[in-house]
């Protein structure tokens, strides 16, 4: 910083606060706020450490927000990793690191770094700046304090806390950082205001208390708007309104009720002080898809619901059984040939004593299909009486089940015959080579077909799109079949699949998915369970799983002031034990990247990897959890009866991250602990 520009800044601090109150910095080290955002996407910044001033203009669990000015670029989010000690109003002096965080640029305050946030008076906080909607989302807002104004709810619930805002120039999203609000579709408000922060892809208005948050509130009100949810074509429904008078003299108004551009309801009417008035208006739906529903007091309130109109139940299985029985059809055929193919080269190996055991599964998979798909085809054919009576839904339930159930036996197929095929070839070329009879026994046994499932059905942020590397070397390397999942857990689901690996969640693991999953490794899966560090760790999910089994991921982060790739919270780890199995494709001199938790182990958990002699681990206050020397471990496995577990603190570890370096350096021990859930070491 230029020195003039210096002292620009020690004369606002002296305008504002006692010349007692303030610590004046070197100009080597002090950035104003607007060149440490850099006036671009980034901080020009990034990996220094710097100091800067500004007053609180909001307070979060984990940091807080400074501005030092009005207008773009003024603005940052301090973290602090604990609840911050300042208010809004403080003048403060903050010495840390410059991050960017998934897009977010913050000064990261650790006390261990010599860094602090020092309180050097107060100060007038920054009139928000008034935005349109539509202007929000840009990178020289990130950190200030704006107010949009006479804006309409479009989406109550974007999850997670989010919902959106619209004045007709776009929309912006509201989120929970510090204050949580539920809002109603076409709600109103006067104004919000909040500083604007970055996360998950977005911009978003972080309101600081109800302060924030001004309702528009008429006097003359649509209270309810009350109509089904969920409508059925061609059946007929009630719209009730109510409406109420809260000003102090009579008033002549006009309510009309719209379905879409339909006027169902135009009346006017008196409506004394004090007064309600309500009516319900019938509606019978034309045609499906989404409707709005809208009450309007004309020149006073409005009310929206959003609805679906379903089709009529019987409408829509009709349609589907003609669907599905032309599906069926198309499918038995190519099914009963895959099947015959099937059956006769089990007969076949049967006669040359091959060990089919490693297949046995999808053997008695295919089977239980079959059955299962004639079975339901049978009940179909006998439910035919309802087509003359035009009621069709019985018939669509076994239809439909049956004809997904031959699809995915023709895939299954698909997979067991080519095996089959290359194992009787095989068996054949070593009787005819041998010049054996088939009555003669051989030690063949048909490959093993090895199911991978990857959870991405928990909000993960490091899922299967962000493990392309993984995915492939599994698929290239070991000739495995890898699916993802995007829904609930299940038993069911499960013991189709030989290997689940569950990178950290942050949609929690319910106690029936928790019970499932353990249920299936103790008949013989193989688990391979992931943490993060403190920040994202969800360690009762996670627990929920491993703990019963002596294994329990720590709320912290592991740290190494030695060896790291840039800065201690990316430490490398290198410690081994490398008499374990599942440890085969590693030595002694091999490096891996972490960036994670650390574990606690007890019973017949034995340890896998561990943190070199100068590491150490913290937690979101700072504290050490674990002091240098005791080679934290990150790292874990456990034998569960008939199947096997192994947990590691890092999910990112997994990951596509820093260029493929994470996935790169940890394959060899990703593949080690595969083979060995699967049983192959």
């Amino acid at each position: 910083m230029k020195r003039w520009g210096l002292i620009v800044v020690i004369l606002l601090l002296l305008g504002i606060v006692p010349a007692s109150a303030v610590s004046l910095v070197s100009a080597e080290t002090y950035v104003p706020i607007p060149d440490i955002q850099g006036y671009g996407d980034s901080s020009p910044y990034e990996g220094q450490t710097v100091i800067t001033t500004g007053v609180v203009t909001a307070v979060a669990k984990k940091g807080f927000f400074i501005q030092n000015g009005t207008g773009p670029w003024t603005g940052i989010y301090v973290y602090t990793s604990s609840t911050p000690s300042v208010k809004v109003g403080d003048l403060v002096e903050v010495r840390g690191y410059v991050k960017e965080f998934y897009g977010l640029t913050e000064i990261s305050v650790n006390p261990r770094y010599g860094d602090y946030v020092e309180v050097l008076g107060t100060a007038p906080v920054p009139e928000p700046v008034v935005l349109p909607t539509g202007n929000v989302s840009q990178e020289k807002w990130e950190g200030v304090l704006v107010k949009v104004v006479s804006v309409t709810v479009t989406d109550p619930d974007l999850g997670y806390g989010e919902w959106l805002v619209d004045d007709g120039s776009g929309p912006v999203r509201i989120d929970d950082l510090i204050y949580r609000y539920s809002p109603e579709y076409g709600q109103k408000f006067n104004y919000i205001i909040g500083p604007v922060y970055y996360s998950f892809g977005n911009f978003k208005i972080e309101p600081r208390g109800p302060e924030d948050i001004k309702e528009y509130t008429p006097e003359i009100k649509i209270v309810e708007l009350n109509v089904d949810e969920s409508l059925v074509k061609g059946v007929e429904t009630s719209i009730r309104v109510l409406i109420r008078n809260d000003g102090q003299f009579s008033e002549n108004v006009t309510l009309i009720v719209y379905v879409n551009d339909e006027t169902l309801l135009n009346t006017t009417l008196i409506l004394k002080a004090g007064e309600e008035y309500s009516t319900t208006v019938k509606w019978i739906p034309q045609s499906s898809g989404e409707v709005l529903i809208k009450a309007e007091i004309v020149g006073h309130d409005e009310k929206c619901v959003s609805v679906i109109v379903y089709e009529n139940p019987n409408t829509v299985a009709y349609a589907l059984v003609l669907y599905y029985n032309h599906q069926y059809v198309k499918y038995r055929g190519e099914l009963d040939q895959l099947y015959e193919q099937f059956t006769s080269m089990i007969e076949e190996l049967q006669k040359y004593d091959v060990n089919l055991t490693p297949i046995q599964r999808e053997i008695n998979r295919i089977q239980s299909n079959l059955e299962e798909i004639n079975s339901l085809y049978q009940r179909y054919e006998s439910l035919f009486t309802y087509k003359a009576r035009g009621y069709y839904i019985p018939l669509m339930i076994p239809l439909r089940k049956a004809t997904f159930l031959t699809k995915s036996t023709i895939k299954l197929l698909g997979e067991i015959n080519p095996i089959l095929n290359s194992t009787l070839s095989k068996v054949k070329a070593i009787h005819e080579g041998q010049n054996i009879t088939q009555t003669e026994n051989i030690t063949v046994s048909v490959p093993k077909i090895v199911r991978v499932l990857i959870d991405s059905g928990h909000n993960q942020y490091y899922n299967a799109d962000k493990l392309s590397g993984l995915i492939n070397r599994i698929k290239s390397e070991l000739n495995w079949t890898v699916e993802i999942n995007r829904g609930t857990l299940t038993y069911e689901k499960l013991k189709d699949y030989d290997i689940l690996i569950i990178p950290n969640p942050r949609k929690d693991i319910t106690n029936d998915e928790a019970q499932a999953i353990k249920q299936w490794v103790k008949e013989g899966g193989g688990l391979f369970i992931l943490g993060d560090w403190y920040k994202y760790v969800n360690t009762e999910s996670l627990n929920k799983i491993t703990e019963e089994f002596g294994i329990e991921f720590n709320d912290d982060e592991l740290m190494d002031d030695k060896h790291n790739t840039g800065r201690p919270y990316y430490p490398l780890v290198g410690e081994y034990n490398l008499e374990h199995p599942a440890m085969r494709f590693l030595n002694e001199t091999h490096q891996m990247y972490y960036n994670g938790d650390t574990l606690d182990i007890s019973g017949d958990a034995v340890w896998l990897i561990s943190g070199y002699e100068s590491s150490y681990a913290v937690d979101q206050t700072g504290k050490v959890t674990k002091e240098k020397g005791s080679k934290p471990i990150v790292a874990a496995a456990v034998e569960v009866e008939r199947g096997r577990i192994v947990a590691y603190g890092s999910s990112k570890a997994i990951s596509d991250s820093y260029y493929g370096k994470y996935i790169s350096t940890n394959w060899p021990f990703i593949k080690g602990v595969l083979l060995w859930l699967a049983g192959e070491l």
